[in-house]
């Protein structure tokens, strides 16, 4: 018998797939959104989860670049 579960599939670095299983651990249960860790790089969630880690990863991204000063 095969199980078929709809996901989305997620390829990245090992540190943005860090970022996203600690975003994913840091919820409760009822919320968690990995599906599965198929390995260091790549990774397969819930399709409902998506914007959720774009967001995420957009407001880090913004929160850890440099601004030259003036």
């Amino acid at each position: 018998m095969v199980n078929v579960i709809k996901g989305q599939f997620i390829s990245c670095d090992i540190p943005m797939a860090q970022f996203i299983i600690n975003m994913n651990k840091s919820l409760p249960t009822s919320q968690k959104f990995i599906i599965h860790v198929l390995d260091n790089t790549h990774l397969f969630v819930q399709p409902h989860a998506t914007e959720m880690i774009r967001s995420a990863i957009a407001e880090f991204r913004d929160q850890n670049s440099y601004e030259k000063p003036a």
